[in-house]
């Protein structure tokens, strides 16, 4: 399916995007009542967001991996425009 082109009006809203945005990609996550609340209790007694704490585990999967941390893989997205897809290191 071809993608549509852009009018006037989704050029203006990319246009007023946020700096360092427009690499972001937004998810979704589904999870089971107690997972959720065991996210939020810990995340409470930290004083951090959910978040802060799903990415600590997202970077630990990755890391595991094999996979650069993810502050470097948002360095080569920025080095790169956001355009690289991130590379495994040989082993």
């Amino acid at each position: 399916m071809a993608k549509r082109p852009l009018t006037p009006q989704r050029t203006a809203r990319a246009a007023k995007a946020p700096a360092g945005r427009a690499a972001v990609r937004h998810y979704s996550l589904y999870l089971p009542a107690g997972v959720h609340e065991a996210l939020r209790e810990a995340a409470f007694h930290e004083r951090v967001k959910i978040h802060d704490i799903i990415m600590q585990g997202i970077d630990m999967a990755l890391k595991k991996r094999g996979y650069p941390s993810m502050d470097e893989l948002k360095a080569q997205s920025a080095a790169s425009g956001g355009r690289r897809a991130p590379r495994k290191p040989a082993r």
